[in-house]
């Protein structure tokens, strides 16, 4: 699984260095008798599906859930998008919340096959004397086998 957490803090309109939590190894991949991932980094808690049905296509379903100190930051209301590319190019799907507590479980879902996929959550929500922004990215493959 590779899925990898940046967190960069902006006081002052000067960015800190940016903070990483990387979980290494290959890229997770899915599979009809493994469709479930969950995983946590520094910052928060992700999850992923893939609902396995008949026909041309399947589900994919994600969430992902800030870290109880990480969201106690928050000064304000949270703002996230969700983008996702499919074998490296852009398919349309875009996803995105706010204004919300940044406790939130911010999730959705779209259509998948079997093909590699990034999906890259990005959320932002002001703390004392600045801005937290986070980046959340999910790199991951669905299969058959």
């Amino acid at each position: 699984m590779t899925e990898h957490t940046e967190s960069k803090t902006v006081t002052d309109k000067n960015a800190s260095t940016v903070e990483k939590s990387v979980a290494s190894g290959p890229t997770h991949t899915f599979t009809p008798q493994s469709p479930d991932y969950r995983g946590d980094s520094a910052y928060g808690h992700f999850t992923g599906q893939v609902r396995y049905h008949d026909g041309d296509y399947m589900h994919f379903a994600w969430g992902l859930k800030l870290h109880k100190s990480v969201a106690a930051q928050a000064t304000g209301p949270m703002f996230e998008k969700a983008t996702v590319t499919r074998n490296g190019r852009s398919f349309g799907y875009s996803d995105s919340h706010g204004p919300i507590a940044a406790s939130y479980l911010v999730h959705s879902s779209f259509r998948v096959n079997t093909s590699h996929y990034v999906l890259t959550v990005k959320e932002h929500f002001k703390i004392a004397g600045g801005t937290k922004y986070i980046t959340t990215v999910f790199d991951f493959t669905v299969t058959l086998i």
